[in-house]
């Protein structure tokens, strides 16, 4: 059934570990979103294009899943087409929060990664996909398209 639906399957063992690598790539997607509107509003104040920087970036040795997802969203400087609303995503971040420290792991990249994701919530995009920590980036760097 899940080769139907998925890309690949892996047995993690004993039951919970699936929660647990889902917490695990939630953490990366986190910073790996907050990396790539970083990469654009550092690329547009510097003068580049959004299309340039989407279209160049894209195949390079610095791309993710997340800037190939949400990059046309940060190009448009759109987020209403929503695949994950960042007052959703609020409860992912907090579970993985909570996560690493019981664990007594240390997270700088994912901490200041959230610090973004709660700016996005007071500047009033909670309804909006989390590409919007874009907008709030662009806003950060007093930079107007």
């Amino acid at each position: 059934m899940l080769k139907g639906f998925s890309r690949a399957h892996h047995y993690l063992g004993e039951f919970g570990n699936g929660s647990k690598m889902k917490y695990v790539a939630n953490l990366m997607v986190a910073i790996h979103n907050v990396s790539a509107a970083e990469a654009f509003v550092l690329g547009m104040k510097a003068g580049l294009s959004p299309k340039a920087i989407y279209e160049v970036q894209a195949n390079g040795a610095g791309t993710s899943r997340m800037f190939q997802v949400r990059g046309p969203m940060m190009v448009a400087g759109r987020y209403g087409d929503v695949t994950m609303k960042n007052e959703v995503w609020q409860k992912d971040m907090k579970i993985i929060g909570e996560f690493a420290a019981k664990l007594g792991v240390p997270t700088p990249l994912f901490n200041a990664s959230a610090a973004i994701y709660s700016a996005a919530m007071a500047q009033g995009f909670g309804k909006q996909d989390t590409g919007a920590v874009c907008a709030v980036l662009e806003s950060m760097a007093k930079h107007r398209r």
